[in-house]
């Protein structure tokens, strides 16, 4: 930490290191901001918070292969061409309140859907590459298509997404503390945030500027905040990201009036290796996710299925099913391929198959055998899988898997709703997997400014808030690739209004 004189006054003062921390602290800087301080608690090889873990794939209303283009300009002539389906507004919005289970504020959700692609253009105008995501690409009568509505990618995934961002604060003048956590918000006799008290190894010390952003995560690496607000067993899940999420920014600005908000019993948590170390390791990035489990079954070590693995595109069910692995034996699942199924994960462009730990055997008597798991049980749901398949129009992941139409088992318990093909080619494939947590959805209200509220809803002065520690954004579930783009409409309105606000 810097030797800051009690005289010295900071315009902005961004708590936190993530993605939307640097972000805020950019705009920050281009709305005339001369002094801003970057207050990071993870040291330098640890810095980055969530974001660094992430695909960096964003969900961003669009016109179609127009406005890829526009964002990016070294496209191959092939993939100039190639057909992008239109993703435009009412339908981001509507699914994003269908992954929402119809809660959340919808004025709020319909102002990340509208600004949505001039937050990227923005990001893009900062030096920040985009890409097509490789995984959503597929070949139709000699043509490249991406149907999915989530096509953009930073280049480099999240870690180059962060590494560039990091790059340019380098560049700047905007200082940065690492190893300095965010003990206290300060208050002047009005109530207004007048500073932070900080902390690194050597002092503590307290820090005056003319407002404060709070971009600092949840509570997801607490494991006793874990197991107060998300309920049993969630002190056992593994963290899927950054460990330095740990709920200080909730707490410091609910000691100072701030009003909880949102879902602060639901997270984000996703099928991860059940061999992931922990804490997580920056160089697995994304490689510790099990997400593509539609192409098997997902069983416990009874032999028995517990969710419907086709219920709908994976980006609507990944971040949910997670937490169902803690209601199992042993809180451990295994998703299971044949042969076919197996070789569908390890042709996609992405690494969550390849390199891992994995069981495999020529028969599923072995396979039960070799993972302990109720051998008979296993037989039964698989036999009774098989038997059950019949034609569907769910889903459309089968042509990725070069076949020519959807099945399902819709009378099985649970059923397998989409992507329902036999399992009958050996040898077959098991990935023992448990619950990892992303963040949390429970956290601090906002209005539309980003300006924190108190409990009568009127904002804190001098006191703002961005990313994941906002809450009201998710509930119950999360449509996939939101949480970056809220994460960068917010920084971009926060890291004006913090400054706008207080000249």
């Amino acid at each position: 930490m810097p030797n800051i004189a009690k005289e010295e006054m900071y315009d902005v003062i961004v708590v936190g290191g993530g993605n939307t921390a640097l972000l805020t602290a950019i705009r920050a800087q281009e709305m005339g901001a001369k002094k801003i301080l970057i207050l990071e608690k993870a040291p330098k090889h640890e810095r980055g918070g969530n974001g660094y873990f992430t695909t960096g794939i964003y969900r961003v209303a669009h016109n179609g292969i127009e406005d890829i283009r526009s964002l990016m300009p070294d496209l191959t002539e092939e993939e100039k061409q190639m057909y992008v389906k239109p993703y435009p507004a009412d339908q981001f919005f509507s699914e994003y309140m269908m992954g929402n289970s119809g809660l959340g504020d919808e004025s709020m959700m319909q102002m990340i859907v509208e600004n949505s692609l001039d937050a990227i253009r923005w990001m893009k105008d900062n030096g920040i590459g985009f890409e097509i995501a490789a995984g959503n690409i597929r070949r139709e009568n000699d043509k490249l298509v991406v149907q999915n509505p989530t096509p953009i990618q930073c280049k480099g995934a999240g870690a180059g997404l962060n590494d560039h961002l990091y790059n340019t604060i380098g560049e700047s003048d905007i200082e940065l503390c690492y190893e300095t956590g965010v003990t206290k918000l300060l208050r002047n006799p009005s109530g207004h945030i007048v500073g932070v008290e900080a902390q690194n190894n050597e002092t503590i010390q307290e820090i005056k500027s003319k407002s404060v952003v709070l971009a600092c995560g949840g509570f997801e690496s607490n494991q006793a905040m874990r197991a107060q607000y998300l309920g049993k067993d969630w002190d056992l899940a593994l963290v899927r990201g950054g460990r330095h999420n740990m709920g200080d920014g909730l707490r410091m600005a609910l000691e100072v009036g701030a009003q909880p908000f949102g879902n602060w019993s639901h997270c984000h948590a996703t099928f991860i290796d059940a061999a992931s170390p922990q804490p997580a390791r920056r160089e697995d990035g994304e490689k510790t996710s099990k997400r593509i489990y539609v192409f098997g079954l997902v069983v416990n070590s009874d032999g028995k299925r517990f969710v419907d693995e086709g219920q709908d595109e994976i980006a609507f069910t990944y971040a949910r099913y997670g937490q169902y692995v803690l209601q199992q034996p042993d809180r451990i699942a295994y998703q299971i391929f044949d042969s076919f199924g197996n070789e569908v994960l390890q042709n996609r462009p992405l690494d969550d198959y390849k390199g891992v730990p994995f069981t495999s055997a020529d028969t599923l008597e072995e396979l039960a055998d070799m993972l302990a798991i109720n051998k008979e049980a296993l037989l039964k749901t698989v036999n009774d899988y098989n038997n059950d398949i019949q034609p569907g129009n769910h889903l459309e992941y089968y042509k990725f898997a070069g076949l020519q139409e959807d099945m399902q088992a819709p009378n099985i318990v649970p059923p397998k709703s989409g992507n329902a093909f036999p399992m009958n080619k050996p040898p077959y494939y098991a990935y023992a997997v448990q619950c990892g947590i992303t963040f949390t959805f429970g956290g601090l209200k906002v209005n539309k400014r980003g300006e924190v509220l108190n409990w009568m809803d009127k904002p804190i002065n001098g006191l703002y808030a961005a990313g994941e520690i906002l809450g009201g954004l998710f509930y119950t579930n999360y449509p996939g690739a939101t949480g970056l783009t809220a994460g960068a409409v917010f920084a971009k309105i926060v890291g004006a209004n913090a400054v706008q606000d207080h000249k």
